[in-house]
């Protein structure tokens, strides 16, 4: 009995240490991991801004479903005219579907009065065009017929390319940084590892440096007169191996 214990016990014994050193095998088949350097780099590009992005909320209220749509009907046909009068071609127009929300205005849950309902709709239009002087005119119609929620804000043409251009800049902007920590480190720059990238603009202000140009603008001046940029900034988070 005591013989065969033992027996058992040096088997036990090998069969541990044949995992254990399959273990220690596969461990030192792995490849050890990179090393790298990640930089992040933005860059930005001045854009003159010759459009305007119009955008208007087209809105209506009534105790009925009916009432509040024929109202929105209205509103909606009066922006519609307008656009056409100002021949914004259809590419320039973006909008939304009607929707339509029916909430309680009096009582609870809990009160025994009569529910009483109002219905509201929104529906949401973008408008590009490239002449300013019709911002004012669209702004005095829509307030003259009731609409209440309109904003606008200076874009474009070029934003396409100008998001191009930053993100050029961003990247080779990001790989002299890189090679400047890498000579400084005594190390060599390898390949990109990784990299991930976005982008957005921003509206920037710029006035008009034309002394002359703003001398005969005196007399009907506005603040449409002042020249003006839009901001395309490229952000990159790049890696590179190093030897």
């Amino acid at each position: 009995m005591v013989s065969s214990g033992n027996k058992l016990s040096k088997i036990t014994l090998t069969i541990s240490l044949l995992f254990f050193g399959m273990s220690c095998t596969t461990m030192a088949q792995q490849p050890v991991s990179e090393r790298t350097i990640t930089i992040n780099m933005s860059a930005s590009e001045l854009l003159p801004a010759d459009q305007i992005i119009f955008n208007v909320n087209i809105n209506a209220e009534g105790k009925t479903p009916q009432e509040a749509y024929e109202l929105h009907r209205e509103r909606e046909s009066l922006l519609a005219g307008l656009l056409k009068d100002l021949d914004i071609k259809e590419e320039n127009i973006d909008y939304e579907p009607i929707k339509m929300n029916r909430r309680q205005i009096n009582g609870n849950r809990y009160s025994t009065e009569d529910p009483q309902y109002i219905t509201s709709t929104n529906q949401s239009v973008s408008i590009t065009f490239e002449d300013f002087s019709m911002y004012e005119e669209i702004q005095l119609t829509l307030i003259e017929n009731g609409f209440d929620s309109f904003n606008g804000q200076f874009s474009s043409s070029k934003i396409a390319e100008g998001k191009e251009k930053a993100l050029i800049s961003a990247i080779e902007a990001a790989k002299e940084r890189a090679e400047l920590i890498a000579k400084t480190s005594g190390v060599e720059l390898g390949p990109v590892a990784t990299i991930n990238h976005s982008d957005h603009h921003v509206r920037a202000l710029q006035k008009s440096s034309n002394s002359m140009e703003m001398m005969s603008m005196a007399r009907d001046a506005s603040m449409m007169d002042f020249s003006q940029t839009v901001e395309v900034r490229a952000n990159v988070n790049i890696s590179y191996f190093i030897e």
